[in-house]
């Protein structure tokens, strides 16, 4: 057997590199984990929108020297396997180069240590030209963009030619404003414990264009109302707490609930909030185990793994997906039985705890003169939890969407039926899934307004699309009455 050696196409694989699933937003925060890692505490930002828009990243951290930046620019410049400190961010030693090259054409990286300045630059349009692995040594530094920024340690990261942003030759029109405005609000999530200077890290600043970011914590802790569980150490390595955030009532504005909210609402955001060394690795996800419902949906988890658990839950370079490892499947299954179902116990039916129950129609029928209009019951907990779990577009839409099944009700149709074969209408029963669905979500909406497991129950009896299938109701709900 004879062994060869067969060497990538720079030119090919360049371009590649580029293409493995960054965002924007993400790219930024793995530039932001090198200062962290570097020991910086302040962090500044600057992408001032122009003709020739360029971004830097620029931090007070410990520098590198000549030789430490050289190979820091080298493409897997770090093994994964290695064992890292357990407050090093990074892994695989690709973050900074594919970051920047999912982004922009030309990186540029400055380093002041021990009153020595060095830069190096990656050029792709150099690289596909001259077919090698080609990186340019800055000799004159004091021309390069934002140096003058820099404070006596620390390091440089400059993004030039964006074209994922701006086009080929800037020929693109990108919302600047609603980019870094996202870009502030991921930031502020991603690292809110590093921005907060939560027990064990060394706070941090971060600033965007001279604004200074303040930690959004995804769990509301500071409000009073949020219910925590106790820490559980799953495994070594790994720890698991649950959060129930606060009703809506306990806010002081719709704006602050809305805040807390994130982006999507809180049905989306339902679920395992992953931290890899206290830095938000993904959110939002009950990893397949359980479908996200209303009754689940102010149930926000916090997992925090160490660095030496990369492997385990397999974290990607990009570090923003992983996998739940078999030995913490089991504890989220048992979390989500305990939070996604009310009480089990036996509900002694009683004949009338409401004296007016609240049946929460699908149709209103409004009286109006000679006349009644039928409508459709926004108010419904269903519809008003599937409602509040759009954006704005949506919510405009799906607003349309009532509004045409409203005017478009077959009223000379079905008055022609019942009047001639009365027998002959019926509707059709839901799916076993979807009815469960609505079930759960019933149950969790108006739990979450407060209302008592037995009050819950008694309106639930009075709504016909339930009492109909009652039995079917407690099943799910895992009550037994008597």
């Amino acid at each position: 057997m004879e062994s060869m050696q067969l060497e990538p196409e720079p030119r090919i694989l360049i371009e590649s590199l580029r293409d493995i699933g960054y965002s924007f937003n993400s790219a930024l925060a793995d530039i932001v984990d090198n200062s962290i890692t570097a020991n910086a505490r302040n962090i500044s930002i600057l992408a001032i929108p122009s003709d020739d828009f360029r971004i830097a990243i620029i931090d007070d951290g410990e520098g590198l020297g000549r030789d430490e930046l050289m190979h820091a620019m080298r493409l897997g410049s770090t093994d994964p396997r290695c064992k890292r400190n357990l407050n090093d961010l990074g892994r695989f030693g690709l973050g900074l180069k594919t970051a920047s090259f999912s982004q922009c054409r030309r990186l540029t990286v400055v380093s002041k240590k021990n009153g020595e300045v060095n830069a190096f630059t990656w050029d792709l349009d150099l690289v596909a030209s001259e077919n090698k692995w080609t990186v340019l040594e800055q000799k004159r530094t004091d021309a390069i963009p934002f140096i003058g920024e820099m404070r006596e340690t620390g390091t440089l990261v400059l993004w030039e030619k964006l074209d994922r942003l701006t086009g080929v030759n800037g020929s693109g029109k990108a919302n600047y404003d609603r980019i870094i405005s996202e870009a502030q609000d991921y930031l502020s999530l991603v690292f809110h414990r590093y921005l907060a200077g939560e027990r064990g890290l060394k706070r941090i600043k971060i600033n965007v264009n001279n604004r200074t970011l303040d930690p959004i914590d995804p769990f509301n802790v500071s409000n009073q109302a949020t219910q925590p569980s106790p820490v559980e150490n799953v495994c070594p390595g790994v720890t698991m707490q649950a959060f129930t955030l606060p009703h809506r009532s306990n806010y002081a504005s719709d704006a602050e609930y809305e805040k807390f909210a994130l982006p999507g609402g809180y049905l989306k955001n339902q679920g395992v909030f992953l931290y890899r060394a206290k830095r938000l690795i993904l959110h939002g996800t009950w990893f397949g185990i359980a479908k996200k419902t209303a009754l689940t949906q102010l149930c926000r988890v916090k997992i925090d793994i160490d660095v030496n658990q990369d492997e385990a839950w397999k974290i990607d370079v990009k570090k923003v997906s992983a996998q739940l490892p078999e030995e913490v499947r089991a504890s989220i299954k048992q979390l989500i039985a305990h939070i996604g179902a009310p009480s089990k116990r036996v509900y002694r039916r009683r004949g009338a705890r409401l004296t007016r129950p609240e049946v929460y129609p699908a149709w209103n029928a409004i009286k109006t003169g000679d006349k009644t209009l039928y409508c459709i019951n926004r108010k419904n907990p269903i519809l008003d939890s599937f409602n509040s779990s759009l954006d704005d577009d949506q919510r405009a839409a799906f607003k349309t969407v009532l509004s045409l099944v409203e005017s478009s009700f077959p009223t000379e149709s079905l008055f022609y039926e019942l009047s001639n074969n009365e027998g002959s209408v019926c509707f059709e029963e839901m799916e076993d899934d979807d009815f469960s669905n609505a079930v759960l979500t019933f149950f969790g909406s108006l739990k979450q307004m407060g209302k008592d497991e037995d009050d819950i129950l008694s309106i639930m009896r009075s709504v016909d699309l339930f009492v109909r299938r009652w039995n079917e109701v407690l099943s799910i709900l895992g009550i037994e009455e008597r």
